[in-house]
C-alpha cells in the first residue's frame, strides 16, 4: 500500500493524483502532478523527478516513457513520480517562474526552488515548493531528480553525486549511479551541484540516496536523449528489483572528479571544434569564437586532459558566458 500525500493507493494500483500547491492573486490554485504506484509485492519506494527548471521538458517525457509499461501488479515495492517539480516555471517555459519572480524579485530571492531544500512552508514561492518536494522525496528510500542544461546548452548524460561527505548514503547513491549505466559519473566535492541546499544533497543527508541526472538540452525534446534517459530510469529499477531483468550496463562508465567550465573573453560567432563526449587532451582546440566580419578573435583551449562533457548550442555568446565545460578525469 502506498499512503503518500493524504490519498492511499491501494498494492497493484496506480494513480494520478494532483496535490495542491499554492493559491494566485486571482484565486488559481495551482497544483503538482503525481503519477503514484503502489506494486502487488513488498520493495523499495523510489522518488522520481523532473522539470524543476520549466525548460527541463526531456525529464517530463523520459519519466513518462520510462514508466509507460510499469504493471503494477507485478512491480515489487512503489513509484513516486512527480514529472513536473514546479508547475508555474514549467507554464512559464523557463527556469524560473517568470511572472512572480517580475512581480517582485525581491520577495523571491531565493527564486531557484532546486537550491532552497529542505524549503520552508511558510516561506516564498521557491522555499514552498522545495518543502513540498522534500516531504514527498523523504517517504522514499530512492531518489533521482531528472534536469537537462537550459536553452543552449546540452549535457552527456550525466549521474553528478551528491557530495563525497555524506558518507554511507552518498556510497549508496554513487551504487545506483553506477547501475543506471549512463556512461557518466560526476564525483566531485566542488561546485554548485553539490552545495548545500540542492535536492540530491538534502536528500541523501536525510537518508535518501539520490543524484543529479543532467541529459539533452533545454527547452526541446530529444528522442534519443528521451529514449536513453527512459533506459536509465528502467536500468535503476531492476537494480533495485522492483521489476524482472538485469540492468544494462554502459559499455564505458567516465568518472570524474570536477567539472571546469571555460568562457568567453571576447563576444561573436561560437564554432565548436570538438564533439560533446570527446576526449580532449591539454592543448585541443575546444571552440573558436568569430566577430561579425569574420575575424578569428579568440581560440579556446584545454587547459587539462578531461572529458567533453557540455558543449554550448547558442549560436553567439558575448564576453563571461560559457562556451564549455569539461570533466576533468
Amino acid at each position: 500500500m502506498l499512503d503518500i500525500a493524504g490519498i492511499t493507493v491501494p498494492p497493484g494500483t496506480r494513480r494520478r493524483h494532483a496535490l495542491e500547491l499554492l493559491e494566485l492573486a486571482e484565486g488559481t490554485k495551482v497544483s503538482l502532478p503525481l503519477d503514484l504506484i503502489a506494486g502487488a509485492r513488498p520493495g523499495p519506494r523510489l522518488y522520481l523527478g523532473a522539470a524543476i527548471h520549466g525548460d527541463e521538458v526531456n525529464g517530463v517525457a523520459i519519466l513518462y516513457k520510462a514508466l509507460a509499461g510499469i504493471d503494477p501488479a507485478t512491480l515489487r515495492g512503489s513509484i513516486v513520480c512527480v514529472p513536473v517539480q514546479h508547475p508555474l516555471s514549467f507554464h512559464a517555459d523557463h527556469r524560473l517562474p517568470l511572472s512572480q519572480f517580475m512581480k517582485s524579485p525581491l520577495d523571491q530571492a531565493p527564486a531557484d526552488a532546486w537550491t532552497c531544500f529542505p524549503g520552508a512552508k511558510d516561506g516564498n514561492l521557491a522555499q514552498i515548493v522545495a518543502a513540498t518536494l522534500f516531504d514527498l522525496v523523504c517517504r522514499c528510500n530512492w531518489a533521482v531528480d531528472i534536469h537537462t542544461p537550459t536553452r543552449g546548452g546540452r549535457y552527456v548524460p550525466i549521474a553528478i553525486l551528491p557530495h563525497p561527505r555524506l558518507g554511507e548514503n552518498h556510497a549508496r547513491a554513487e551504487a545506483m549511479a553506477h547501475a543506471m549505466g549512463s556512461g557518466w559519473i560526476m564525483r566531485t566535492d566542488t561546485g554548485f551541484y553539490v552545495a548545500d541546499g540542492i535536492l540530491c544533497v538534502e536528500a541523501t543527508r536525510a537518508g535518501v540516496p539520490s543524484f543529479t541526472f543532467e541529459t539533452g538540452e533545454g527547452g526541446r525534446l530529444e528522442e534519443d536523449v528521451i529514449d536513453d534517459g527512459a533506459r536509465c530510469i528502467r536500468n535503476i529499477m531492476r537494480w533495485l528489483d522492483m521489476i524482472d531483468g538485469a540492468p544494462e550496463p554502459a559499455a564505458r562508465t567516465h568518472v570524474m572528479r570536477e567539472f571546469v567550465g571555460l568562457r568567453a573573453q571576447r563576444g561573436g560567432l561560437l564554432v565548436n571544434r570538438r564533439k560533446l563526449g570527446d576526449v580532449v587532451r591539454k592543448g585541443d582546440v575546444l571552440c573558436s569564437i568569430k566577430n561579425i566580419y569574420g575575424d578569428e578573435v579568440e581560440t579556446i583551449i584545454a587547459p587539462a586532459d578531461a572529458m567533453f562533457v557540455r558543449t554550448t548550442t547558442l549560436s553567439t555568446v558575448s564576453r563571461g558566458e560559457r562556451a564549455a565545460t569539461l570533466g576533468l578525469l
